[in-house]
């Protein structure tokens, strides 16, 4: 740049001289003479600007002598570094989902870190109960110290109770052996006094008010139920049969009320052997004169225990019998009575009670011969048939709840009528 210039000061100055004494190159008018050395000390200034750059820069002389390769490697940069950026671009791709991966490892660390410090504070608090159960533990290691101390004491102590109850128990034995014969012995002598007392009360002529084995007091008890609730009905049943048992005349107790005399083992096995009963299962419990009980005399009774089951379905056919309507009332009477006397034997087969009498029950007068009387209006061969009424359990008995119907054969048609028994 300096010579360049300087090159270009001197080129003026020449020029201006030359037209100033008018010089003349080649011929030329001056005018033009010094536009020709203006021309060439511009290309001076070129040339050697050219020169210098050529002299001092390497690279520049073969960027201007090689020019074609200079391009051809250019393009081959061009096009490495496009490949670069296609790489690049790969790359930021790939960057850019790694940073995805990373947002959301970064996400599930935080995650992490919040489920650890949650852990730890439970850590913390589990640390604290360990803490205090151990505490606990110290305490009941030295409570049990002393309770091993205490120990030794206590199992001789034991021993001796030990010895003691084996004696005990052997002298309650020897006692219940005692107590059983005198038992026995009270109920031959209370027996035989009965006999006696009875014997004397015929001749002074005066009543019984029970006979040995006659039934006091009957009802139906749930059994498989708790203690408590099985206790509680017996203690009910016992104040009904109680009050049933003062309606005659026979020995209260002024103080407590109770005209029965029963044994506490009695009832307590009564009571065990409802509570070991099955849930849902009935029994029929009757309280039983032990002896013959005058007027104005003590009632010792006994407990008997029945399984109650349902006998007869309602609407089950009991029995029936053919009976032909040409005979007389007292033949069809005669048929009535075998076919209820049928009854009664079928119903103590399948299981229901009888009385002090052997019967299960019988029906009102007035409509047996209402019965007769249908028999008889008919013609024929009648059967009669008889069905339960309603379910009837053992402890019912037969009367009300029988259902009469009338079948006449000969015309081979059901008749009519139904006659509901009264008891």
């Amino acid at each position: 740049m300096v010579l360049s210039g300087l090159i270009a000061y001197l080129g003026d100055r020449i020029g201006m001289k030359m037209g100033k004494r008018r010089v003349s190159l080649f011929g030329l008018r001056p005018r033009y003479s010094s536009i020709i050395i203006t021309i060439v000390t511009g290309i001076l200034i070129a040339v050697l600007s050219v020169t210098i750059l050529l002299a001092v820069y390497s690279e520049l002389r073969q960027a201007l002598f090689n020019i074609n390769d200079v391009l051809t490697r250019l393009e081959y940069l061009n096009q490495e570094l496009e490949n670069r950026d296609q790489q690049l671009a790969a790359k930021d791709q790939e960057l850019e989902s790694k940073d995805q991966e990373l947002s959301e490892l970064q996400q599930e660390i935080e995650a992490r870190e919040e489920e650890i410090a949650s852990k730890e504070a439970e850590i913390e608090a589990r640390e604290a109960e360990i803490a205090q159960k151990d505490k606990e533990i110290a305490a009941v290691e030295n409570e049990l110290e002393e309770l091993t101390q205490n120990r030794d004491q206590l199992q001789n102590r034991v021993d001796e109770l030990s010895s003691q109850r084996e004696e005990l128990e052997s002298q309650i034995a020897e006692l219940d052996n005692q107590i059983s014969e005198l038992e026995a012995d009270y109920d031959e002598l209370r027996e035989v006094a009965n006999q006696l007392q009875a014997g004397v009360i015929y001749y002074m002529g005066e009543d019984m008010v029970y006979q040995k084995g006659d039934v006091v007091y009957t009802d139906v008890l749930e059994g498989g139920r708790s203690e408590q609730e099985t206790i509680s009905a017996l203690n009910r049943y016992l104040q009904a049969a109680n009050e049933v048992a003062r309606e005659k005349e026979i020995e209260v107790n002024e103080e407590t009320g109770m005209a029965l005399r029963l044994q506490t083992e009695d009832i307590l096995n009564a009571a065990r052997i409802i509570y070991n009963m099955d849930s849902g299962s009935r029994v029929i419990v009757s309280l039983i004169a032990r002896v013959n009980v005058p007027q104005n005399d003590w009632l010792y009774a006994n407990f008997q225990l029945y399984e109650d089951f349902k006998v007869f379905e309602q609407g089950q056919l009991i029995s029936s019998r053919e009976i032909s309507a040409e005979q007389n009332s007292k033949e069809i009477e005669t048929e009535l009575e075998a076919l209820l006397q049928d009854i009664n034997e079928k119903a103590i087969n399948q299981g229901l009670l009888p009385d002090n009498s052997g019967q299960v029950g019988s029906i009102n007068f007035s409509q047996f011969y209402d019965l007769v009387n249908q028999v008889r209006s008919a013609s024929g061969k009648v059967k009669v048939n008889i069905y339960a009424d309603t379910d009837i359990w053992r402890q019912d008995r037969l009367s009300d709840n029988l259902r009469f119907e009338l079948e006449d054969n000969s015309a081979d048609s059901s008749a009519a009528g139904e006659v509901d028994s009264n008891e």
